[in-house]
């Protein structure tokens, strides 16, 4: 099992949203109440003519014919911070020659610098959200209601599951990721195609919201089990290891086998390389070898 000491890496203010958008940037969409779709993700690298190599959090071909951009953002957003986002949205238009959506999503709490009167201001017009600034609390009611009623989440659900934290919900996000697992643990609610794209994101949410090193790794336990797909064996497994018993952990353990194809989880190592993920990042994340991933990264 993995655990988080060689998941350090992640933590950081762009992988999340990263992670999160590169599957389900349609449903940050609906949350935040953005009437678009997307119907394609484009590269996020960026080189303009000074070739200077530039990175988006997300680039994404919209249903109307708009090139959307969303940049997750921490901290006070600042005029430095606006001046570099004008110049992803000037280095996309020249690439696209398409109108620019660009929303720039705050992550935390707190107020942003007023802005100042400089050409870039003037020219450069971003949707700024404060995601805690936005109620999700009827999304919640929805997850609450499928898990009890052990109904299968949809993709648009699933992507909800690993949004909503970020949002205005009416629990903390550590009681949203405590619940969150144990509704994954109690039930088998969600689709095979969407497992090997919830465990990463719910890796980084354990890892965000939860400080007992001890407490991540019960709930990591949880998250780990959409990696299987016999439901019983699931259960005896769980049994065995609430009671302790050694004996019978070992052999359903050795019974059990991963439920995601090769296949798909190529796609989803392939979907993060054309996000510029880092190879060594996607090895942690799908255990494929990193020779492999790197023959994926070159056919991309």
């Amino acid at each position: 099992m993995k655990t988080f000491k060689n998941l350090k890496q992640i933590k950081n203010r762009d992988e999340y949203i990263k992670i999160c958008e590169l599957n389900y940037a349609n449903t940050f969409l609906e949350v935040t109440g953005q009437n678009e779709e997307i119907i394609q993700i484009l590269p996020t690298e960026i080189i303009n003519p000074n070739l200077e190599n530039k990175f988006t959090d997300i680039r994404g071909l919209t249903k109307s014919g708009k090139i959307a951009i969303i940049e997750g953002h921490f901290g006070i957003l600042t005029d430095h911070h606006l001046i570099r986002y004008y110049g992803y949205h000037k280095d996309t238009f020249c690439d696209y020659s398409k109108e620019i959506k660009f929303i720039i999503a705050c992550l935390s709490k707190g107020k942003n610098q007023k802005r100042l009167m400089t050409e870039e201001n003037i020219c450069f017009k971003p949707i700024v959200l404060e995601l805690k600034k936005i109620k999700a609390e009827k999304y919640l009611n929805r997850l609450r209601a499928k898990f009890k009623k052990q109904i299968e989440l949809g993709h648009g659900d699933c992507g909800l599951l690993v949004h909503l934290p970020l949002f205005d919900i009416p629990i903390s996000e550590e009681e949203y990721v405590r619940e969150i697992c144990g509704y994954i643990k109690e039930y088998d609610c969600i689709p095979k195609e969407e497992k090997r794209i919830i465990i990463p994101a719910m890796y980084l949410n354990i890892q965000r919201y939860i400080d007992d090193e001890y407490e991540q790794e019960k709930l990591l336990e949880a998250v780990n089990m959409l990696k299987y797909c016999e439901n019983e064996l699931d259960r005896k497994i769980r049994l065995a290891r609430e009671d302790e018993s050694e004996k019978v952990t070992e052999r359903v353990t050795k019974s059990v086998t991963k439920s995601v194809t090769k296949s798909l989880t190529e796609e989803f190592a392939s979907k993060l390389l054309r996000a510029d993920t880092d190879v060594t990042f996607v090895h942690e994340i799908t255990d494929l070898p990193i020779s492999r991933i790197k023959e994926l990264k070159a056919n991309l």
